[in-house]
């Protein structure tokens, strides 16, 4: 609020925001623990400046880790899809946030693809029919 309101920072944008995975050293390397740094990155318009912003968005409440992060799409409107985009790719979840619809992803699909986690190598295959006009899964078939 201060940075979009204040008379110093007051003509900022925002450009991007992207988030990167900390390494995790633990034995159990397939765990849900998403250790995510996210970065807002802010451009002044006046000044000609960049502001970078670092966040971490593992809050521990209770003894649980909740992984949320609070939404800025109310203030700065270029936020909303790219938090759509960080909470689909990443797994980063932002508290506040109305429109939680997929952008790249089915509906229903709950894999985060930029996460170290998530695994290189499918299992199924998918294709669009044209003339069926529908999308084919089968499993992966390899042709030597």
């Amino acid at each position: 609020m201060h940075l979009r309101f204040s008379s110093m920072f007051y003509s900022t944008q925002l450009v991007d925001i992207f988030s990167y995975e900390v390494p995790n050293i633990s034995k159990d390397f397939y765990s849900l623990n998403n250790n995510s740094i996210i970065v807002y990155n802010f451009n002044s318009i006046f000044n000609q400046d960049r502001y970078f912003f670092f966040c971490s968005n593992t809050k521990k409440v209770d003894s649980l880790q909740q992984h949320s992060i609070s939404s800025i799409s109310e203030i700065f409107m270029a936020a909303n899809w790219l938090e759509r985009e960080n909470s689909e790719l990443h797994g980063v979840s932002f508290s506040g946030k109305k429109d939680l619809r997929n952008l790249l992803l089915q509906y229903g699909d709950s894999s985060f693809p930029f996460q170290k986690s998530f695994p290189s190598v499918g299992l199924k295959e998918m294709f669009y029919n044209p003339v069926k006009d529908t999308l084919v899964q089968s499993q992966v078939s390899l042709q030597i």
